[in-house]
């Protein structure tokens, strides 16, 4: 009973500086900071008490509230794998707990799903950048994704296709390129996106036969 007296206990609480926040002024002269959500978490009131398990309550309460709003904030930029989520949150000090929990917490509202993830990961590089399935494999591997998971996502890859397109494209920037010339430049790409030494090898005899009739009527053009 003593200790529990000689404990301070919560004579204020309002609005703090920054938009979201609360002012806990105690009676023993000392103030703390917390966000709306950390304060509601905790239940705080005026005429609480104060003590260091009600303090060590309200900091577990913000970073709950921190945990949830890094994730959010980091999601809005794009999708993240587990992996991803857990090694930012841990780089802002949260503890090992409260990220599983906010793990936990964001699959159960569909906000992280590894299996989604990869597939829109292999979907979104088809249609930007061109990547054989070796180098996309690796990168969901990077990110924490599981192998079952990967085979899912990698299922309907079509490397020929995926090389052809990236092929094509960087071609079509070397219309008065020597095949030397054009295969280092193209062989080159195709090769730092994954694609091995047959694929290349294959892509660039295509795209090279192609360009045939381009390349004759550029020298036309050019009076040669």
């Amino acid at each position: 009973m003593a200790d529990q007296q000689a404990a301070p206990h919560v004579i204020s609480l309002r609005a703090g500086h920054r938009r979201g926040r609360q002012t806990i002024l105690l009676d023993d002269g000392r103030s703390f900071v917390y966000s709306d959500e950390a304060c509601l978490r905790a239940g705080v009131r005026v005429g609480a008490l104060a003590d260091e398990a009600y303090l060590q309550q309200l900091d577990i309460a913000e970073q709950r509230t921190s945990a949830h709003e890094s994730a959010i904030r980091l999601l809005s930029y794009r999708a993240r794998s587990e992996r991803e989520m857990r090694s930012r949150l841990t780089q802002r000090g949260i503890e090992a707990e409260i990220i599983d929990e906010e793990l936990q917490r964001l699959r159960a509202a569909g906000l992280l799903d590894d299996e989604a993830f990869a597939k829109m990961w292999v979907q979104e590089r088809g249609q930007l950048a061109p990547r054989g399935e070796r180098l996309l494999r690796n990168e969901l591997r990077a990110k924490g994704i599981s192998a079952d998971s990967i085979d899912v996502a990698t299922g309907d890859v079509d490397d020929h296709a995926a090389a052809l397109s990236l092929a094509r494209t960087r071609a079509r920037k070397l219309s008065n390129a020597s095949y030397d010339e054009f295969r280092k430049k193209v062989g080159g790409a195709l090769q730092r996106k994954g694609f091995d030494y047959r694929m290349t090898a294959l892509v660039l005899r295509e795209v090279w036969g192609e360009t045939g009739d381009e390349r004759a009527d550029a020298k036309k053009d050019h009076g040669e």
